[in-house]
C-alpha cells in the first residue's frame, strides 16, 4: 500500500502541469515542412481543464508532446472559453495556436476532432499537418476542397467568367490557354500528354471557364480540382480521376464537375427545352438531332466523347427514329439518347447558365446478397 506521502507526491506533479505557467519540455514549437515553400510554421497547444482536471492524463499527454516536439500548456479554462485553431502570420513566420479541452476521461477535444490517450499517434499526425498546412489543416477530405469560404467564393467567381470562343478543332493546349485562366492558379498543362484536337460539341459558346475546363480535360480522361498549398495559396491540379470518383465538394477524391445540379426546377432552369413541338424523324443522324435541339433552344447539348469511347459508342454512327407526335425538346433528347444506352443530364455552369451533357448510362453492379 503506497504511503500517504507518496500519494501526495504523485498528485503534486499533475497540479504543476495544470498551473498557468505549466509548459511541456518540448521545443518552443514544431517547424513545418512548409518552410521549404517559403514560410516557417510553429505550432503551440493550450489545453483547458475544469476545476478537477485530469491530472494523470495530463502527465501522459505531456510526455507525448515532448515526443511531438510541440509546445504544450495545460491550464484551467476561464469563463466560456471555447476550443479553436488559429494562426497568425508575420512575414515568413506563421504561428498556429490550438486551444483544446482535456476532459476527465483524458481525451483531447479540438474543433471537429477528438484524440484519446490510447492513440497519441493520431494527434501527432494532426499536429504535423498543422505544421505543414497551417490552421486549416490538410485540405484532403475537407468540404469545398479544403478551401476557406473566401477562397472558394473567389475561385468560383473566377471560373464563372464566360468563354465566348468556339474551341472546336483547336489543339487541346491551345483551347485551354484560350480560357484565360489566371496564371496565379498554377494550372500545369504538362499532365495532358500528347496534344489532341477538341471535337465538336465538347463546349458550348458562352459557358463558363470552370465547366469548360472540366469538359476539355475530360477529352483525355482527366479532371481538375483546386488545392490549397502549404503556404495557403490556391492552385488548380490536373489529375486522372480514380474509378468511382464523384464530382462535387465533399470527398477526398472529388474533382471539379462538368456543370452543377440546377438550383431551381428543370422547367425554371431551362424553359425553352419544355416547349412542345411537332416531331417526326426517320433514321435521322443523331448528331444532327443534337445540333438541331441546340439551335432551336439555344441551350448547348454537349457530349462526353471520352466516356462514350470507353463504351465503344460512336455518336456519328447513331440514328434517331420518332413517329409523328408532339413532344418537348427535353423529351426528344431522352428519346434520342436512351435507345443507344446514353442519358442526358441537365446541368448549370458556374454562372448559372443551363446546358445538357450526354453521357453513357451508368450500369449499377448487381447485389447478389
Amino acid at each position: 500500500m503506497p504511503s500517504s506521502k507518496f500519494c501526495r507526491a504523485l498528485w503534486l506533479v499533475p497540479l504543476v502541469l495544470l498551473g498557468l505557467v505549466a509548459e511541456s519540455k518540448a521545443q518552443p514549437g514544431r517547424k513545418a515542412t512548409g518552410s521549404r515553400a517559403g514560410i516557417r510554421t510553429t505550432v503551440r497547444v493550450e489545453l483547458l481543464t475544469d476545476r478537477k482536471g485530469a491530472p494523470l492524463a495530463a502527465q501522459r499527454w505531456a510526455r507525448a508532446f515532448e515526443q511531438f516536439k510541440v509546445s504544450l500548456r495545460i491550464r484551467r479554462g476561464i469563463g466560456g472559453e471555447r476550443t479553436a485553431v488559429r494562426e497568425k502570420i508575420s512575414g515568413r513566420n506563421r504561428q498556429v495556436t490550438v486551444i483544446g479541452k482535456l476532459d476527465r476521461s483524458g481525451r483531447i477535444l479540438v474543433p471537429g476532432k477528438s484524440f484519446s490517450p490510447g492513440n497519441p499517434t493520431a494527434l501527432g499526425k494532426w499536429l504535423k499537418e498543422l505544421g505543414t498546412f497551417g490552421a486549416k489543416g490538410n485540405p484532403s477530405g475537407q468540404p469545398a476542397f479544403g478551401l476557406s469560404e473566401g477562397q472558394f467564393n473567389s475561385l468560383f467567381e473566377t471560373l464563372a467568367q464566360p468563354v465566348r470562343t468556339d474551341l472546336t478543332g483547336k489543339p487541346l493546349t491551345e483551347a485551354i490557354a484560350a480560357l484565360g485562366i489566371p496564371a496565379t492558379l498554377g494550372l500545369d498543362l504538362s499532365r495532358l500528354g500528347p496534344d489532341v484536337t477538341v471535337p465538336a460539341r465538347t463546349n458550348g459558346k458562352g459557358l463558363s471557364r470552370g465547366s469548360t475546363l472540366a469538359a476539355l480535360l475530360a477529352i483525355r480522361g482527366l479532371a481538375f480540382r483546386p488545392r490549397r498549398t502549404p503556404v495557403g495559396k490556391v492552385e488548380l491540379q490536373i489529375l486522372k480521376p480514380s474509378i468511382g470518383t464523384k464530382t462535387g465538394t465533399n470527398t477526398e477524391t472529388t474533382t471539379w464537375p462538368i456543370g452543377w445540379p440546377p438550383r431551381l426546377s428543370r422547367f425554371k432552369t431551362a424553359r425553352p427545352l419544355f416547349q412542345i413541338v411537332p416531331v417526326e424523324l426517320e433514321e435521322a443522324a443523331f448528331l444532327d438531332v443534337v445540333d438541331a435541339i441546340t439551335e432551336k433552344t439555344k441551350i448547348p447539348m454537349l457530349i462526353d466523347h471520352h466516356a462514350l469511347a470507353g463504351r465503344k459508342i460512336d455518336p456519328a454512327k447513331l440514328t434517331v427514329t420518332v413517329p409523328p407526335k408532339k413532344t418537348s425538346w427535353f423529351q426528344l433528347q431522352k428519346t434520342a439518347t436512351n435507345p443507344h444506352h446514353l442519358t442526358r443530364d441537365l446541368r448549370i455552369d458556374e454562372a448559372g447558365k443551363p446546358f445538357v451533357l450526354v453521357t453513357p448510362i451508368q450500369v449499377k453492379p448487381i447485389n447478389r446478397k
